[in-house]
């Protein structure tokens, strides 16, 4: 399993927005196989900045929806709502705590 962290500072008066978007996001990829669960998390003190984190089976399974139609037109929607560019990190469990 794999965990994806996306960062994204969204812009000021456009919080709405980006939250549709996510949400359809969200409902698309619940459909994609290997996705397990995903998460929204906004910072406590500025709700602008946001964190997504979502769980998959494995790497390819995200891959493959990262590059998809959907997830593509998505992101496409919601650059106009943010201030930068999203950053994604991948995440992997190296098992030392296990």
């Amino acid at each position: 399993m794999i965990r994806v962290l996306i960062q994204r500072q969204i812009s000021e008066g456009c919080l709405d927005g980006y939250l549709a978007l996510i949400r359809q996001a969200r409902k698309q990829a619940n459909t994609v196989d290997g996705f397990i669960a995903g998460e929204l998390l906004q910072e406590k003190d500025n709700q602008y900045n946001a964190v997504i984190i979502s769980s998959w089976e494995n790497y390819q399974a995200w891959k493959a929806w990262s590059v998809s139609e959907e997830r593509l037109t998505v992101l496409k929607d919601m650059r106009s709502l943010l201030d930068a560019d999203e950053k994604v990190t991948i995440l992997e469990n190296n098992h030392i705590f296990a």
